[in-house]
């Protein structure tokens, strides 16, 4: 019988390397017991919340991170931002919170714009958050969720990471249909 997520150890976990782009991408993967999940629409107070949080991210970004803006940064920008954090987050006039839901926001607006992915809410037996989805492919990240795992396991170059890693599953993905 298939693990919950939440049930996974690193010993369910198989490690694999691949390269998208030029790039080494580290990964494990794990079959886990597929749990219900409820995809809705943002409604008008949460498409506000990512408006807001990418003006956030915008001040931000141009604050730490000369010649870049919210109209040309990449993840590795805000992998940057993640380590700048990390090193010394009283850098950052701002809460941790208010961090990370604007560099995730910030994320997940270059998923949506990079892989045509759509933000939804995703609610399930471990609450409800914010996601960029593909529904015909069943494929979805947490943008927000990856910046906290960031920040909480001091990972270095993670944004880049999974987005080269989606890059790679939508192509297997559609290669499947």
């Amino acid at each position: 019988m298939d693990k919950k997520y939440s049930e996974l150890t690193e010993k369910d976990y198989e490690h694999k390397v691949d390269t998208v782009d030029g790039e080494e991408i580290y990964f494990k993967t794990a079959v886990s017991a597929s749990i219900p999940q409820d995809f809705t629409d943002l409604d008008t107070a949460q498409k506000l919340f990512i408006k807001h949080s990418l003006e956030g991210a915008d001040t931000l970004i141009r604050k730490h991170q000369p010649n870049s803006s919210i109209d040309n940064y990449t993840p590795q920008t805000l992998d940057s931002l993640i380590d700048l954090w990390n090193a010394d987050s009283t850098q950052f006039t701002c809460s941790e919170n208010y961090f990370v839901n604007t560099i995730g926001t910030a994320f997940g607006q270059f998923m949506v714009k990079t892989y045509k992915m759509k933000w939804t809410i995703v609610t399930d037996e471990y609450g409800t958050d914010y996601a960029t989805t593909i529904p015909e492919l069943r494929l979805s990240n947490f943008p927000l969720n990856s910046v906290v795992k960031a920040i909480e396991q001091k990972r270095e170059g993670s944004l880049q990471q999974i987005s080269l890693i989606t890059k790679r599953q939508i192509g297997e993905l559609k290669k499947e249909k």
